[in-house]
């Protein structure tokens, strides 16, 4: 089953966060742990681990966008999952 990347609450006031980097492309295998993605806050830049192993598709947000705390920004697919958008 897919994992989703969400936007995560770094913050107890921030109800959004901008995209400053992805560390990987779509497609690109990642390990639970290594850096996924950064995010700019009015207070910090910070790293964002990826929750899960897996390959990411489905990127919807990109560097310098603008997203609300909880909004789903990609996913990671297993070896072997069939690869078909979960949000459809």
């Amino acid at each position: 089953m897919p994992v989703e990347i969400i936007m995560p609450k770094v913050d107890m006031d921030m109800a959004q966060g901008t995209i400053s980097a992805w560390h990987v492309e779509e497609g690109q295998t990642i390990q639970k742990g290594e850096p996924l993605f950064e995010i700019e806050t009015d207070k910090a830049t910070m790293e964002i681990e990826s929750p899960a192993t897996g390959a990411v598709h489905f990127i919807s947000a990109h560097s310098g966008d603008i997203i609300e705390i909880g909004k789903t920004i990609g996913w990671l697919f297993e070896a072997g999952e069939t690869i078909k958008n979960p949000s459809l």
